[in-house]
């Protein structure tokens, strides 16, 4: 099969590998379709630490199972069109036992420490399929229209975390995918002042139709001014930073109202990850900072079910490349000119 193998940060070759063996207990899926996510521009450009070189990454999937092992536990057969939860949990650590699976301490990842899909087949293990990780893909629903399940599950998770309410301001830093899929979500759960922006006007032209109220080019307007002057100096309810940089935390923290909440949603380079907060201004106005990382199967669940009922806009996908064309898609999207790129490993 062919498949995109990272050789070295920066350094990628689409090129033969051997096609994977189907698992006695598992599966072996025909990948139609595979989002470049932002963690996967990451791990590209700089490195993972659970990315050991040669390595085959991707971990947003969906395609059709060409061979289903006799012993898989979840009844799935040849033919059948599937989207793959990433996320592999032990169900057995302290915190999958005490219902936050989202932060299994030994969990494994496609893409990290298992290959992903960045290639025309890939593998699933009886781990996989056990714990419910695999949901069958609606008729009518394209491939590469529901490989944004994936992302949206984080963002629904964080959101529940968030609390985010009927008539809130939420603040949206970053209109990427991420970005896009915030402002929808928080729109279907009632915020009424929605506030997204970018250091790209370019970017930020492109995401009017995804339920923003208001638009801000932070290069060169003030932000936490024009959301004091938004929410009559109160300021906002809640901000989200889905932009892979430690600049707008304090801005954030700036912007918010006392009792306000900061979300840290953007990952960032594990070369720099040090942010620098105004510890008074969290202690007098009693702000509170959450990062957000994973879900769980139910918001994975939730994001099948939004999308299957037209409650996302899919516009959110703007590129759509063979899966050779990786390293443009990744320039594209580091250049701000595409919001979600799927790659396509069976078109050349």
């Amino acid at each position: 099969m062919k498949a995109m193998v990272l050789t070295g940060k920066a350094q990628a070759e689409y090129r033969e590998v051997p096609t994977p063996e189907c698992p006695v207990d598992g599966l072996l899926v025909k990948i139609e379709a595979v989002g470049l996510c932002g963690s996967d521009v990451r791990t590209f450009t700089y490195g993972h630490s659970k990315v050991k070189y040669p390595a085959i990454i991707g971990h947003e999937t969906a395609g059709t199972i060409v061979e289903a092992g006799p012993e898989n536990k979840g009844g799935w057969k040849v033919g059948d069109n599937v989207i793959i939860n990433p996320a592999i949990i032990c169900g057995t650590c302290y915190y999958c036992t005490h219902n936050l699976s989202a932060l299994c301490e030994n969990m494994h990842v496609y893409g990290n420490d298992i290959p992903g899909g960045y290639a025309q087949y890939m593998a699933v293990p009886g781990v996989g399929v056990e714990h419910g990780q695999i949901l069958r893909i609606p008729e009518g629903i394209a491939f590469d229209e529901i490989i944004i399940v994936e992302l949206l599950a984080s963002v629904i998770a964080s959101q529940e975390n968030l609390r985010i309410s009927l008539g809130e301001t939420v603040v949206i830093i970053g209109t990427g995918p991420i970005g896009c899929l915030h402002a929808q979500i928080a729109k279907l759960r009632g915020a009424t002042k929605i506030i997204m922006a970018d250091l790209n006007r370019e970017r930020l032209d492109m995401v009017h139709q995804f339920g923003g109220t208001h638009f801000v080019d932070s290069s060169k307007e003030d932000l936490v001014k024009i959301v004091r002057e938004v929410t009559g100096g109160r300021g906002a309810d809640a901000v989200i930073v889905a932009a892979p940089s430690t600049q707008p935390h304090q801005p954030g923290l700036e912007m918010l109202r006392k009792e306000g909440r900061l979300c840290v949603f953007g990952g960032l380079n594990k070369e720099n990850p040090w942010s620098n907060l105004d510890a008074n201004l969290i202690h007098y106005n009693r702000l509170e900072i959450r990062g957000a990382y994973s879900y769980s199967f139910a918001n994975f669940q939730q994001g099948l079910e939004l999308v299957t009922a037209g409650k996302i806009d899919k516009d959110i996908v703007t590129h759509r490349l063979p899966l050779k064309d990786m390293v443009e898609g990744v320039h594209l999207v580091q250049q701000g000119k595409a919001i979600k790129v799927v790659l396509k490993p069976w078109e050349e």
